[in-house]
């Protein structure tokens, strides 16, 4: 019985640094009305478009015995492997296969609240082992482990976890690195490398690229504690090198692939700075550590550093301490400045993220910071007696000051006002009750220890209320999943034995809602995807960008060269020239496309070679594709229509019976929503990104409405479709077709008759893992626009396979199985030595 109620009380501060953050973090939740408490949930940004619809595409896979290396529901066709590497690799999402289908957003939202616990678990077991919390009779004492807990409470619900915690992927790294902190000191102090070794190792397979700035921090922390060790410096320098190299030799599996991917992606082609360049002012930058401010994912720069008020009178204190040496100060202090300057400088902001430049979600370092801030906050409660009580109102000031500087020089629309006198009214609170912890006496002394601690779990409680976990609908999120489910088992009926088809929605929630719901599509949100689809979609004025193209702008002729055979919609007035109403769910409608080509057709090579292809004048470049295979004349042409343009309302008179679609001169609008008269409506988003708008199948007389979300005044260029043009482009390309006889996620087999020599189009991405063969030989792959999987076939009967490899995965998987093999010999070899030197007399 003893020893139970001694267990308890041992394990007590574990479960309290775990349990305190996530009670919090569940009440937040409460208080948001995210699913089952409200009809909310917690999908944010990224997490909303792409991390869903990647976890319920890895769920498939995993229910379905789906190939992990390649997925056909993602855009056009994408490597999974590297999408496993940079979205999906924690360890934890395995546990997604205990998760029903629909409730994958419940499973990621359980995720981040343990995985922000465990950042509070982390971080106590940092501060025990770093701080040496266990005294000589072999206990913790209350008077460490409860600052302690406050302190990692501190660390789980920061700035930073407040403003990225629905970045799932990074938050492995973020929960992970207090342990290889811990990890780090003891191979250096102890010689003992296992606990180093395995969590940085599990650290960068889980997210490579928040590992490159722990490894980063690493490297200076290394050498602050070379220079601190007193013996033994040549075998920790050893140490430290050949573990950190092993630990990153272990991801090899899947570094390899994402490093592939990525030098075909829009991340690639970014380069040092040669100017030296300020984002903003240091003082100003102070004013992010503001209590209640409102987390900045912009792209200003503005970091998210917000560790507890307290903190900004603790840093003051560790200055001030006179139980802290000056040897143990400075380098730390000077870290925190070098955080400060790296923050707002240009070339150190390319550096700490892996020598690019993010895309928003700034300051992704900051947690750090955050970690160093908090070390030295509680270094200086550890040594309470070295602070004189001038030195708490100098401190105190000082903090004051520091955020009505920051507010002065800093950015209100970034920082806001009131958060400032918040937290200079948190700092006076603190003020006071540190200066009563010095004037009242012993048994006192306790009660306003413990309200104190209290009073700062309760503003980092208050803080996170405000800032932390927002919230987006639940309900239409998921409203469409049953009714998407029967219309995609019509498509799969109405299709029968003909094919490979890819579908499409006019009113998609995400750019990866063919991973959310389960389809092939074109279109895609990843930093992973394949740049030169992209220049091509742009090419077609369909929409594109550095790390997205989508169906968006597609004409019948485009529409037709990716496959896509069904459309998805909300609307039931979609029925034209251009696509069939086949079936309806509870007001959401199945139509298939009438121009629709298998995956794999010919173009002759002179059209090819002869294509204008231009995204500089796009409706020129879609006009010479379809003369290019036959047609007579433009594709499309300025339509004779009267225009009224007005402000943020341009009305359009249709004069002629056709199908139209626009484009407009100049506008900063992101959103715009065209209305027919007819009752025809559909709403466009991110239009800034330019693609040709669809204004469907209008009579004569028909008045269209054009209104955009910013007031402007904006003028369209209108076209009409020639559908004579059209069809003639479309059967000159339907007249030599690949019939499909196999495929699976990772191969495509079919038969070809070729009656005219041309190149074979595949509506695949010409990725580097694909090897091709034609009639059993391999062929060298010759894409088309840089872009698409093409190969040359001379007249008759060809068989064509194709077969994916994730690039770089065996040698990956070779180099991952070399570092563990020597790992496990360096382990041999140290256990001898041990061996060998107890046996020594």
């Amino acid at each position: 019985m003893k020893k139970s109620i001694a267990g308890r009380k041992r394990a007590f501060p574990y479960l309290a640094s775990f349990l305190l953050p996530f009670i919090i973090c569940i009440l937040v939740c409460i208080g948001n009305g995210v699913y089952p408490f409200g009809e909310n949930c917690i999908l944010h940004i990224d997490m909303y478009h792409q991390y869903c619809p990647f976890f319920t595409e890895f769920l498939n896979k995993l229910q379905q015995g789906g190939s992990l290396q390649y997925s056909w529901n993602l855009g056009l066709g994408s490597d999974f492997v590297s999408l496993y590497a940079y979205y999906l690799a924690s360890p934890l999402n395995f546990l997604i296969l205990l998760c029903p289908k629909k409730f994958v957003i419940e499973f990621m939202t359980l995720l981040i609240l343990v995985k922000i616990a465990l950042c509070g678990l982390t971080f106590f077991l940092f501060l025990k082992y770093h701080f040496h919390f266990v005294g000589k009779d072999g206990k913790m004492h209350k008077n460490q482990v409860l600052p302690a807990l406050v302190f990692s409470t501190a660390y789980a619900l920061s700035g930073f976890v407040a403003a990225y915690s629905w970045d799932i992927m990074w938050m492995d790294c973020v929960a992970l690195f207090p342990l290889i902190m811990v990890g780090l000191e003891k191979l250096v102090r102890e010689g003992k490398p296992v606990l180093y070794f395995v969590t940085l190792a599990v650290c960068i397979f889980s997210n490579y690229y928040i590992s490159i700035m722990i490894c980063i921090f690493l490297v200076f922390t290394f050498v602050l504690l070379f220079f601190t060790q007193k013996q033994g410096k040549g075998k920790a320098f050893f140490c430290f090198s050949w573990y950190s190299l092993l630990a990153g030799g272990c991801s090899l599996v899947l570094l390899l692939p994402e490093i592939a991917a990525l030098t075909a992606s829009g991340a690639a082609g970014q380069s040092f700075p040669k100017k030296i360049e300020w984002y903003f002012n240091m003082i100003g930058e102070l004013g992010r550590s503001a209590a209640v401010t409102t987390c900045y994912t912009g792209g200003d720069h503005w970091p998210n550093l917000y560790a507890g008020s307290f903190s900004l009178i603790l840093v003051f204190l560790y200055l001030c301490n006179r139980r802290i040496s000056w040897k143990e100060k400075l380098p730390r202090f000077f870290m925190v400045l070098f955080f400060l300057v790296s923050f707002s400088n240009k070339q150190l902001d390319y550096i700490w993220h892996g020598m690019h430049f993010p895309q928003d979600l700034p300051g992704r370092q900051s947690f750090l910071y955050i970690f160093l801030l908090l070390t030295m906050g509680f270094a200086t409660v550890r040594k309470w007696k070295g602070i004189l009580p001038r030195h708490i109102i100098i401190a105190v000031l000082s903090g004051m000051v520091l955020m009505f500087a920051a507010q002065t020089y800093g950015d209100e629309n970034v920082t806001e006002p009131a958060a400032i006198l918040v937290t200079v009214l948190f700092i006076a609170v603190y003020g006071i009750l540190m200066l009563l912890l010095k004037i009242v006496n012993r048994k006192r002394r306790f009660l306003v220890a413990e309200f104190l601690l209290f009073f700062a779990v309760l503003e980092l409680g208050i803080n996170f209320a405000v800032t932390g976990l927002p919230v987006t609908d639940r309900v239409s999120y998921v409203a469409k999943q049953d009714a998407y489910e029967k219309l995609l088992a019509q498509a799969k009926e109405d299709n029968g034995e003909e094919g490979f088809y890819r579908v499409e929605d006019s009113g998609r929630k995400t750019k990866n809602d063919d991973s959310l719901y389960g389809y092939p599509s074109a279109t895609i949100f990843s930093s992973l995807m394949n740049l030169d689809v992209s220049h091509l979609f742009q090419s077609l004025y369909m929409e594109g960008g550095l790390n997205f193209y989508c169906y968006n702008g597609a004409t019948p002729l485009s529409s037709s060269l990716f496959s896509v055979k069904y459309m998805l919609s909300d609307n039931p007035l979609e029925e034209s020239r251009v696509r069939t109403l086949i079936g309806e769910e509870d007001g959401n409608y199945l139509y298939r496309n009438r121009y629709c080509l298998p995956l794999g057709f010919m173009m002759e090579e002179d059209a090819i070679k002869e294509w204008g292809a231009s995204q500089a004048d796009r409706i020129g470049s879609l006009n010479d594709l379809a003369k290019r295979l036959g047609a007579d004349g433009d594709m499309l042409y300025p339509a004779a229509c009267v225009q009224t343009p007005g402000m943020g309302d341009t009305t359009i008179d249709i004069s002629e019976d056709g199908y139209y679609y626009a484009s407009y001169v100049e506008c900063n609008s992101d959103t715009l929503t065209i209305t027919r008269s007819d009752g025809w409506k559909k709403q466009f988003g991110k239009t800034t990104h330019r693609y040709l708008l669809e204004l469907g199948e209008c009579r004569e007389g028909t008045q269209i409405h054009i209104t955009n979300s910013n007031g402007e005044n904006v003028e369209y260029r209108v076209y009409r479709v020639n559908f004579n043009a059209v069809q003639t482009a479309y059967k000159t390309l339907e007249k030599q077709t690949m019939e499909l006889t196999s495929m699976t996620d990772r191969s495509v087999q079919g038969k070809i008759k070729v009656e005219r020599a041309g190149r074979l189009i595949l509506s695949i991405p010409a990725d580097d893992g694909w090897k091709l063969y034609v009639d059993g030989k391999e062929t060298e792959i010759n894409p088309f626009e840089d872009a698409l999987i093409g190969v040359h076939l001379t007249e008759g009967e060809h068989e064509i396979r194709l077969l994916y490899t994730s690039p770089g995965l065996y040698a990956g998987v070779a180099g991952s199985v070399v570092s563990l093999l020597l790992f496990a010999v360096s382990m041999l070899i140290r256990l001898g030595r041990s061996k060998k030197i107890k046996q020594m007399p």
